[in-house]
């Protein structure tokens, strides 16, 4: 789903803000992610530099393990892509969460980073010259969030590309990719299982 608007960026909202706001460690270094799965191991390398907040909300919710044997509950074809989504949704049919893990669905700010600039939070990029400097672009392995609406991302959600996918750029939060293992995303199914997910 696309949503188009004017781009016209205050910063006021910056890291530091978002960081605060959300009580995350925006400070930790802990940039490279093994996802174990039913399909194989995905070995991620997290954008940390980049988008600090929706890294760090990442990390956080890895920590609380709420990850562990999830499954990839929707898988989205198209002619020459794939998209493959996992983490916390109350419409999952295998099962109904617990109430600790219905408690960690809420959002972060869309956070987008063009080059040479800050990161832009609640503001996705349309303009092309703007497109052309996004600091990330779908590829394929990329990892984003999903999102929830024009400005916000699911703090729970995310989805792997099994290839490029340039009609998404600048308009989700790209933060991470994967390094190692990128030939388990053709293998992955709906209900394949994230069996747990560990820093290295």
């Amino acid at each position: 789903m696309f949503f188009i608007n004017a781009c016209g960026y205050k910063n006021e909202k910056n890291t530091q803000y978002f960081c605060e706001r959300l009580t995350l460690n925006c400070n930790k270094k802990e940039n490279i992610v093994v996802f174990y799965t039913s399909k194989g191991i995905l070995k991620i390398k997290l954008f940390d530099d980049s988008n600090p907040v929706t890294v760090a909300n990442f990390i956080s919710k890895v920590k609380s393990n709420i990850y562990v044997n999830k499954n990839f509950y929707k898988i989205i074809n198209y002619s020459n892509n794939k998209l493959i989504q996992s983490g916390l949704n109350k419409e999952n049919e295998l099962g109904e969460m617990n109430i600790k893990d219905a408690e960690g669905i809420e959002s972060i700010p869309l956070e987008i980073k063009l080059n040479n600039k800050e990161p832009i939070y609640e503001t996705y990029i349309v303009n092309p010259l703007e497109i052309k400097n996004l600091r990330h672009k779908f590829v394929k392995g990329s990892l984003s969030m999903v999102k929830i609406n024009k400005k916000r991302s699911s703090s729970t959600e995310f989805f792997f590309t099994s290839n490029n996918l340039p009609e998404f750029d600048g308009r989700y939060s790209i933060f991470g990719i994967v390094i190692s293992g990128s030939e388990i995303l053709d293998e992955i199914d709906k209900n394949d299982l994230i069996k747990k997910i560990e820093f290295h």
